[in-house]
C-alpha cells in the first residue's frame, strides 16, 4: 500500500499546516492510474496469482491502481478524463500554512487530466494540472508519437513563507535601497528611539515565490539515433531576512530585508547513437543566472562610530554567472559478458559582475578620506573577471570471466583550473588593502591593525579515484562482494597539499532463506596527508603594522583535510512474516576518528529503522514504522589571548594560545519519527488515515579550562554553566480521507488534516526586536503553531 494517504493537495502533501482543521468535500469524476482520483484494483496484480508479489529484494509490491478503459472519440481516437474539485476550509494563521502550499479557503480544482490517443498512428496528447489558479499551481502538457518524437511544456509555482509578522524601521522592502522611516536619523539613533519607531510599524510578510517553466523535445528518427533538447527558466521573486553588520566583531547589527529577483536559464541539448555493440552520447548543458538587483544599501538605524560619516551600509548581492559543460560518453560491449564505458567532460564557470566601491559613505574617518574610496576608481579592476575551468575523465569496465564471478574496475579524474585574479589596490591613493564594512574596518596597508588580504586566492583541487570490485555467487541467490577504492586529492593553497584515502568494502546479500532477505556490508577507510601547513596563504596577506598575530592555532586541523579513520557497518533484514506481511529492520553505524588535538576530534552517526507492512488484499492494508537518526560530534580549540599578540607564537601552550584557554564541546543531535496508518474499503467507501510524529532534540555540552576560554571572561563563565539550552522541535500530523463511490466513474471525498508543531530554540526565545544599542531584528524567527 501507499505509505502516505492521497491528500487533497497532491503537490503539497508534505507541507506543514498551522493548527489546521480542514474539512473538504470533493466531487471526483473519472479515474486513471497516477492521479488522486485513482482507486486500487480489486483483482490485484494478476488473476492467476491472487497473492501479493515481491520485488527481487523481497519487499512487497503495492497493489496496483485500476485503469479504466478509454472512451471512444471521433473515429479511431480515444480519450480519458479525470478531475477532482471541491471546497477547502482551514483554520490557523502561522506562515507555515503558506510554505510550499496554498491552503486558502474556497473553491479548489485539485486535479485535472485529459488525454487523447490514436492507436492507428500512435499519436497522443496529455494534459495534467493541479491547484489551478492558486499559488502552488502546476501544469504539464505533452504530445507526440510513440517511438518517434515527443514534446512537452510545463509550469510549476511554489510559494515559500518565512514569516507574516516581521516589523522593521526600514522603508523600501523588496528593493535594493532601504531607508529609515521619518523621525530616525541615519547612523545616529539610540536603541530607545528605534524601539519607539517600531511600535507603530505594521507587520508584514517575508517570503518568495518560485516559478519554473520549460519545454523539451525528444526525437528518435530511427532505431539508432536520438536528438533531445530542453530549455527551462526558473524565477524567484520576494524577500528574505539578511544580516547587516556595521562594525566588528558584529555590533551594531541591523537585520535587513534582502530583495530576491532571480532568473536562471537552463539549456540542455544532445545527440545519441546506440547500436548493438557501441553507444555514444554528446551533450551540452548551460546554466545562466541573472540577479535583477545587484546591491542592497541600507541606512544604519543605530549609531556606528562617527554618525556624520557611518550613515549607510551596503552589500553586494549574488552576481550574474554562467556555467557551461560539454560531455562525450562512450560505451561498448566486450567479450566475457563485459562492457566498457567512459567519457570526458569540459566545464567552464564565469562571473564578470560589476564590482562595488569599498564604501558607500562620505567624509573622513581618522586619516582616511572616504572620497578616495567611495567610487569604483578606488578599484584595481571594474569587474570580477572570474573563471574556473574543469575537466572530468572517467573509464569503467566490467567482466564476468566465470559463471559465478563478475569483476568491475573504474578510474576517474577531476581537474580544476582557477583563472580568477584580483588585487586589492587603490590607484587613487597608491595603497594596498581595503576598507571593510563600508569604512568601519581599516584594512589599508600599512595602517592595518590585523593582517589584511591583498589579493584573491585561486583555490583549486584535482581529484583522482580508482577502484576494483568483485562479486562472487556463493549460493544460488547469495553473493559476496569485495571492493577497494583509492582517492588522491591535490589542492593548491590548502593546508594539506595532498591527501590519500584508501577504502575497503565487504558485503553479503542473501536471498536464499525462505523467511528473510539479508544485506550486510562493512567499510573501512583511512585518509592520510603530508605536512600540514596551518597558514598556506600567507603570501596573499600583508602582516599587521603593529602586531605579530598568527593566522590560527598551528595544531588546529580542518576536518576535510585532517587524517581520518572511518568505519561503517550497514545491515538490512526483511522478514517475510507471511505472504502478505513484511517486517523490515535496518541499521547503520558510522564512526570517524580524526586523530587531531584541536578541531573536530571524532564523530559518531547511528541510524535505525523498523517498518511493518501488511497487505492482505487490495481493499485493506496497514503499516507502521519507527526511525531514529543520531549524531554525536566532539571538537576542541583554544581561545586566543590578546596579551600574546606581539609574540607571533601559533602553538598550543604559547602566549597567544595558552592551555588555560582550551575549551571542548560535544553536540548530540537526534531525530525520532513514528508513523502508522491504514486503508480499508467497505461497500462503496474507502477510508484512509495516517499519523506521523517527529521529535528532534539538539543538545550541546562544553567544558573549559578557565574563564579565559569564554568571551566575556569570568562573569560569562559563571553564567555559562555546562552548555546552551537544548533545542527541540516536535510535529504531529494526522490525515484522514473518506471516499464514497457514487458510480463507477464518480465519487465524493471528504478530507481532513490536523498539524501541530512546537519550536524551542534559545536563539529566538525571548529575543527582542531591539537589543539595546547593539542590534535590531525583524522578528522573523520560527514560531509554534
Amino acid at each position: 500500500m501507499a505509505r502516505t494517504i492521497r491528500p487533497v493537495r497532491g503537490s503539497t502533501a508534505s507541507a506543514a499546516l498551522a493548527a489546521l482543521s480542514a474539512a473538504c468535500a470533493f466531487f471526483t469524476h473519472g479515474a486513471v492510474a497516477g492521479d488522486p482520483t485513482s482507486i486500487r484494483d480489486e483483482r490485484g496484480k494478476s488473476l492467476l496469482l491472487p497473492e501479493p508479489s515481491r520485488t527481487p529484494s523481497g519487499l512487497l509490491y503495492e497493489w496496483p491502481y485500476e485503469v479504466l478503459p478509454p472512451a471512444r472519440f471521433g473515429g479511431d481516437w480515444s480519450y480519458r478524463l479525470a478531475t477532482e474539485f471541491g471546497v477547502l476550509r482551514g483554520e490557523g494563521d502561522a506562515p507555515q500554512i503558506r510554505n510550499y502550499g496554498d491552503y486558502r479557503d474556497g473553491f479548489v480544482l485539485n486535479h485535472f487530466s485529459f488525454g487523447l490517443e490514436r492507436a492507428a498512428s500512435a499519436h497522443y496528447f496529455d494534459l495534467t494540472a493541479g491547484a489551478v489558479g492558486r499559488d502552488d499551481q502546476h501544469y504539464r502538457a505533452s504530445f507526440g508519437r510513440h517511438g518517434d518524437f515527443r514534446g512537452s511544456v510545463f509550469f510549476i509555482q511554489t510559494p515559500t513563507s518565512f514569516t507574516d509578522r516581521a516589523r522593521t524601521v526600514f522603508q523600501g522592502a523588496g528593493s535594493g535601497n532601504l531607508t529609515l522611516v521619518p523621525g530616525l536619523t541615519p547612523g545616529n539613533n539610540t536603541g530607545a528611539q528605534v524601539n519607539a519607531a517600531l511600535q507603530s510599524a505594521s507587520p508584514f510578510a517575508i517570503g518568495f515565490t518560485r516559478r519554473k517553466a520549460g519545454l523539451d523535445v525528444d526525437v528518435t528518427p530511427d532505431a539508432n539515433w536520438r536528438f533531445y533538447a530542453r530549455y527551462a527558466q526558473d524565477r524567484k521573486d520576494g524577500t528574505r531576512a539578511s544580516g547587516g553588520a556595521s562594525s566588528t566583531p558584529g555590533t551594531p547589527f541591523a537585520e535587513t530585508i534582502e530583495p530576491i529577483d532571480y532568473k536562471t536559464h537552463e539549456v540542455l541539448a544532445g545527440i545519441q547513437w546506440a547500436g548493438d555493440a557501441f553507444q555514444a552520447n554528446l551533450a551540452y548543458t548551460g546554466s545562466f543566472f541573472r540577479n535583477g538587483i545587484g546591491t542592497l544599501t541600507w541606512e544604519n538605524p543605530l549609531t556606528v562610530g562617527d554618525p556624520a560619516v557611518m550613515q549607510r551600509g551596503r552589500t553586494d548581492l549574488y552576481p550574474d554567472n554562467d556555467s557551461h559543460n560539454l560531455k562525450l560518453d562512450l560505451g561498448a560491449t566486450l567479450p566475457m559478458r563485459g562492457r566498457v564505458s567512459g567519457g570526458v567532460s569540459w566545464g567552464r564557470m564565469t562571473q564578470d559582475d560589476d564590482l562595488i566601491a569599498p564604501t558607500v559613505n562620505s567624509g573622513t574617518l581618522g586619516s582616511v578620506d572616504l572620497a578616495r574610496w567611495n567610487s569604483t576608481a578606488a578599484l584595481s579592476q571594474k569587474s570580477a573577471d572570474a573563471r574556473i575551468d574543469t575537466r572530468l575523465t572517467h573509464v569503467s569496465a566490467s567482466f564476468a570471466p566465470l559463471r559465478d564471478l563478475s569483476l568491475q574496475a573504474k578510474w576517474r579524474r577531476y581537474e580544476e583550473s582557477n583563472k580568477t585574479r584580483y588585487a586589492a589596490f587603490n590607484p587613487q591613493t597608491g595603497q594596498s588593502g581595503y576598507l571593510g564594512l563600508d569604512g568601519a574596518v581599516n584594512n589599508i596597508v600599512p595602517d592595518n591593525i590585523f593582517r589584511a588580504q591583498l589579493s584573491s586566492i585561486p583555490f583549486e583541487c584535482d581529484k583522482a579515484n580508482h577502484g576494483l570490485e568483485g562479486d562472487y555467487q556463493l549460493l544460488r541467490r547469495t553473493n559476496l562482494t569485495l571492493g577497494y577504492e583509492r582517492e588522491n586529492n591535490e589542492c593548491r593553497y590548502r593546508e594539506a597539499a595532498r591527501t590519500e584515502e584508501k577504502r575497503y568494502r565487504v558485503g553479503l546479500n542473501n536471498r536464499d532463506l525462505a523467511w528473510a532477505t539479508i544485506r550486510l556490508s562493512y567499510e573501512h577507510a583511512r585518509r592520510t596527508g603530508g605536512d600540514y601547513n596551518y597558514d598556506p596563504n600567507a603570501a596573499f596577506y600583508a602582516p599587521s603594522a603593529s602586531l605579530d598575530t598568527p593566522a590560527t592555532l598551528a595544531q588546529l586541523r580542518k576536518y576535510d583535510l585532517a587524517d581520518r579513520e572511518q568505519r561503517a557497518l550497514n545491515a538490512r533484514v526483511n522478514f517475510l512474516l507471511r505472504s502478505d506481511m513484511d517486517l523490515a529492520v535496518a541499521g547503520k553505524v558510522q564512526s570517524n576518528e580524526y586523530g587531531a588535538a584541536y578541531g573536530r576530534l571524532d564523530e559518531r552517526k547511528y541510524a535505525f529503522n523498523l517498518e511493518w507492512n501488511w497487505q492482505p488484499r487490495p481493499s485493506a492494508s496497514a503499516y507502521a514504522h519507527y526511525g531514529l537518526e543520531r549524531a554525536r560530534n566532539r571538537m576542541a580549540s583554544i581561545n586566543d589571548d590578546p596579551a600574546g599578540y606581539l609574540s607571533g607564537d601559533p602553538n598550543a601552550g604559547g602566549a597567544v594560545y595558552p592551555l588555560a584557554n582550551r575549551w571542548d564541546e560535544e553536540s548530540h543531535d537526534d531525530t525520532h519519527t513514528v508513523g502508522l496508518g491504514f486503508r480499508y474499503a467497505f461497500g462503496g467507501a474507502v477510508l484512509e488515515a495516517g499519523y506521523t510524529y517527529l521529535y528532534s532534540p539538539y543538545r550541546t555540552r562544553y567544558s573549559f579550562a578557565s574563564s579565559g576560554a569564554i568571551a566575556g571572561g569570568a562573569a560569562a563563565a559563571l553564567a555559562a554553566g555546562e552548555g546552551m539550552p537544548d533545542m527541540r522541535f516536535r510535529q504531529n500530523t494526522l490525515e484522514a480521507s473518506l471516499r464514497f463511490a457514487l458510480d463507477r466513474n464518480s465519487a465524493l471525498r471528504f478530507y481532513y488534516r490536523y498539524d501541530r508543531a512546537a519550536f524551542e530554540d534559545w536563539h529566538y526565545d525571548g529575543l527582542p526586536l531591539v537589543l539595546g544599542s547593539e542590534a535590531v531584528f525583524l522578528g522573523a524567527g520560527p514560531r509554534s503553531y
